[in-house]
């Protein structure tokens, strides 16, 4: 017994010796989260001057998980979008948008006075999107926003919202409300839920809310609904486009609140997200012309960067170009520059122009055709007199043949 005890123990420690070979282990740097937290915080700190190195992971987390790395190259590149100084339309109502049931308007809430009364500017958000609505009749319109009211927690953001919507003419058919959401990150989550659960035909959303909170609820927004379409391997919800009421502090949120509300869409401990992380340092670019330049149209070029951590991209739209004139046939020395973080760098190139074909004149062919194809004349007896002496040495020989003989 003693014996068998000792064979099963000795087995036991070759397997688990044997198994930990087999089990791959999980690296930190490879680890899909780390690679969300490191774009995050590149973000985070630097904006669109840290496009190369969101770049960099974004190359690296596809590596790691493909769809994640797609979803998150969506999120990333809309985030770099949210933020651009076009992208708020205060106090517009969109044009050319769907006018049937695959679109809801969604107003977002606004905390509620200590009564339950709406602040003015909840009002103004209701007036935005009420004249969206008007606008394209057979859409859905969703209110959004829980109960804020400090005295009075019998009344919600969405319910006050929703009377507002009826008494100023919105038909209740077109109305959803949702009235749990307590910030923009609920507001997200339960939005994207009624509309999914109970609105199947609605794919497309404009976001309705002050303009300066137009960024931060676009991005959240667009998060959850990526995030959710990855989780549930369907087509997202979308953006379509949003409006902003006027209250002249556009750009007043931080992007650090943006990251805070992307970590919580995520799933990410926003104390996980590193800061200051080092940037790409740009060391050169290359030149490649794809084909011969024509005239009139513009070179065909591609740009390649190279950074000091040997990671290469595509900067072909982001180069400028000098000393280039597209309207004329001969070569040309252009100067190209690109620039990133405080280094730029500066290069000559020759962009060969493609060589005129020489076409044929074809007066010139014609005649020389008719005269390829012209008889001989009837005077010229050239033929006529060879033909003759040919015959006359034949008969010489056979005269001698036949003396001979």
């Amino acid at each position: 017994m003693k014996r068998f005890k000792k064979l099963f123990a000795l087995f036991t420690a070759f397997s688990l010796i044997f198994s930990a070979f087999l089990v791959t282990p999980v690296h930190a740097e490879n680890n899909a989260d780390v690679l969300i937290s490191q774009l995050i915080g590149y973000y985070t700190d630097y904006m669109e001057d840290a496009v190369t190195d969101i770049e960099r992971v974004l190359v690296e987390l596809k590596s790691v998980d493909k769809k994640k790395g797609e979803a998150w190259d969506q999120i990333m590149h809309y985030w770099l979008e949210v933020n651009g100084p076009d992208f708020t339309h205060v106090g517009e109502v969109p044009k050319d948008l769907p006018n049937d049931n695959s679109m809801a308007v969604v107003i977002l809430g606004f905390a509620l006075n200590d009564d339950g009364t709406m602040k003015q500017e909840l009002v103004g958000r209701l007036e935005t999107g009420l004249a969206i609505a008007k606008e394209y009749p057979e859409s859905y319109v969703v209110v959004t926003g829980g109960g804020t009211a400090k005295n009075n927690p019998n009344v919600t953001e969405g319910g006050l919202m929703g009377d507002w919507l009826l008494e100023h003419g919105l038909d209740e058919y077109r109305l959803i409300v949702e009235n749990r959401a307590q910030d923009t990150v609920g507001n997200a989550k339960n939005t994207y839920e009624v509309l999914k659960t109970k609105y199947k035909t609605v794919n497309k959303v404009v976001l309705v809310t002050s303009d300066y909170h137009v960024p931060r609820g676009c991005i959240l927004y667009y998060t959850k609904f990526v995030l959710e379409g990855l989780e549930n391997n369907s087509e997202p919800l979308s953006i379509i486009s949003n409006s902003g009421y006027k209250t002249g502090s556009l750009g007043y949120e931080s992007i650090e609140l943006q990251a805070r509300g992307v970590c919580q869409m995520a799933g990410i401990n926003v104390q996980s997200v590193p800061r200051k992380q080092k940037l790409s340092v740009l060391t050169k670019i290359e030149i490649k012309q794809n084909k011969e330049h024509i005239k009139g149209q513009e070179a065909d070029l591609t740009i390649t960067a190279f950074y000091d951590n040997g990671f290469t991209r595509d900067v072909t739209k982001e180069v400028v170009l000098t000393g280039f004139d597209k309207n004329k046939e001969e070569d040309q020395t252009i100067t190209i520059t690109h620039s990133e973080n405080n280094h730029t760098i500066t290069e000559e190139f020759k962009v060969v122009a493609k060589k005129k074909e020489v076409v044929p004149d074809k007066k010139q062919e014609t005649k020389k055709e008719e005269k390829d194809k012209t008889p001989a004349k009837t005077g010229d007896n050239t033929q006529l007199i060879v033909f003759a002496m040919l015959f006359l040495l034949s008969g010489i020989y056979f005269l001698r043949r036949m003396k001979k003989s």
